[in-house]
């Protein structure tokens, strides 16, 4: 592990009397991190009062685990990190007021001998109580973390946020093209139903009961600007849509005549006590309103 590198340092869990740790957590631990309170990593227990080796840079959550970045790195701990001397680590923890807080990385497992200019660990001053966390240093699968590891993590999390934005992209447009399609459906159902009402209805073609049943049928009709119906007329082939077709076929169609069948009746100017008469032409008169 050199400077530069991210490596895991914490995960959420339940850590039992030392308490629950969630991922909000976690990403309070990085809110509260400030590269200008030194950080420390240290050698040793964490109850000891080691010097630093190194510090951390930076901290992110990814997922259920904490990453460090590795900032400043004395050569000689580097080279022992390296070796594999280092079967475990801690993390020194604590719980102020503003949420939890971290304080150093410790590695454990081996002791390096003191070394002249090596800058003491920085001290918690603050309220709260600190906790310390051991586990192994090792990633979910067993395997040591290398540096590879860690920018396969960095790529994989960018791999996400990509398809999490195209997915937040797709879902947006869905959500437009559906508000457009109701927004299409109900100007055509009041288009057709003014049709309904003005060519049939008030014609006499249909009785008004029925005005719903052939607006429901023109809305089952194909929709769209593609016109995909064949018809032939007068040795004509056209294509239109099938729901123009239906209003030019209603359009054709001869205005009901509800007299037809009504007895003849006298002739007008004849006498006879009926309020409707028939003139010359055969239309029937309404002898209320005749002078």
């Amino acid at each position: 592990m050199n400077s530069g590198a991210w490596t895991e340092i914490f995960k959420a869990g339940d850590y039992g009397a030392k308490g629950v740790y969630t991922e909000a957590d976690l990403d309070k631990l990085v809110q509260n991190f400030n590269a200008e309170d030194q950080v420390p990593i240290v050698v040793g227990h964490p109850a000891t009062d080691s010097p630093a080796w190194g510090w951390v840079a930076e901290v992110k959550r990814h997922g259920s685990v904490l990453l460090g970045r590795i900032g400043q790195l004395h050569q000689d701990f580097a080279a022992a990190l390296a070796q594999k001397k280092f079967k475990n680590r801690s993390v020194r923890i604590a719980r102020t007021p503003s949420g939890p807080k971290l304080l150093h990385l410790g590695y454990l497992g081996a002791a390096l001998p003191q070394v002249e200019g090596l800058k003491q660990a920085a001290q918690f001053a603050g309220d709260g109580d600190c906790i310390d966390h051991e586990f192994a240093l090792q990633t979910d699968d067993g395997r040591r973390a290398t540096h590879q590891e860690d920018e396969e993590m960095d790529k994989d999390e960018k791999i996400k946020q990509l398809e999490a934005d195209l997915a937040a992209e797709k879902a947006a447009r869905t959500s437009e093209q559906q508000a457009a399609a109701q927004t299409r459906a109900a100007a055509r159902k009041d288009e057709f139903s003014r049709f309904v009402e003005t060519e049939m209805v008030a014609t006499g073609k249909i009785a008004a009961e029925r005005k719903n049943e052939v607006v429901s049928f023109m809305e089952s009709l194909p929709d769209g600007e593609k016109a995909d119906f064949s018809v032939e007329t007068d040795g004509t082939k056209r294509t239109i849509s099938p729901a123009d077709w239906f209003k030019g076929f209603v359009r054709g169609l001869p205005a009901a005549d509800f007299t037809r069948n009504l007895p003849a009746g006298p002739q007008q100017g004849q006498q006879s006590g009926q309020d409707f008469v028939r003139d010359d032409k055969g239309q029937l008169v309404d002898l209320a309103r005749h002078v």
